[in-house]
């Protein structure tokens, strides 16, 4: 397929995400590590706005789209302190649990809504998803706490977390392009490009892990 982005060892998967402030992030890692049940992603935590997706153009035009989509938008707050026990879609037989927005109400919440859907209608014509599946679920903001648990298994984390309540508030200044490139090991090398809100994109800079 014309103009998809490749490398040496196969083709680059992108998502766009909203990623923790470091400090929550590694209370949140912390917290994961003491929890029974619960994991982590190595490469942060974070709200998902579009799911993996092969791009159809060059990587500049993927930035270039969601930098035009995010540019009406001024900062806002973000909450997530309500667990819930979920369906994975990895794992259609096993639970997942979610921490998800307190109050779908909140003119934040809405904000957020309107900003993944902008997002998702910039990039609809260039990008080719890795799971159709997930095209038709309705966005739900979250942060994913836990994969592959048995149904008794997410009970006990959720009540886990209503007894002992985690959350996280902060404010989303921007998104980021998430680029997953193959590599020689067993995990693809995870580059995370900033796009701010608001104003023009920052200067590529690509954190890996």
């Amino acid at each position: 397929m014309p103009g998809i982005v490749k490398t040496m060892n196969g083709t680059s998967k992108m998502s766009i995400h909203i990623l923790l402030p470091e400090v929550i992030d590694r209370r949140f890692e912390r917290w994961a590590k003491k929890m029974p049940g619960a994991s982590w992603p190595a490469w942060g935590g974070h709200i998902t706005l579009v799911p993996s997706f092969v791009p159809v153009c060059p990587q500049a035009e993927v930035q270039e789209r969601v930098a035009r989509a995010v540019s009406a938008f001024a900062p806002f707050r973000v909450s997530l302190s309500e667990p819930e026990a979920v369906q994975d879609w990895t794992r259609p037989q096993y639970k997942a649990v979610m921490l998800k927005v307190d109050d779908l109400d909140s003119e934040d919440h809405q904000e957020l809504v309107r900003l993944q859907a902008a997002i998702a209608q910039a990039l609809a014509p260039v990008r080719t998803q890795v799971r159709p599946e997930l095209a038709d679920q309705p966005f739900v903001p979250h942060l994913t706490l836990a994969l592959g648990l048995s149904e008794n298994e997410a009970a006990k984390l959720v009540n886990a977390i209503r007894a002992d309540p985690v959350e996280a508030e902060f404010v989303v200044d921007g998104v980021w392009l998430v680029v997953m490139t193959p590599s020689d090991g067993s995990e693809p090398k995870v580059r995370r490009i900033p796009i701010q809100l608001g104003k023009a994109p920052l200067p590529v800079g690509m954190l890996s892990d």
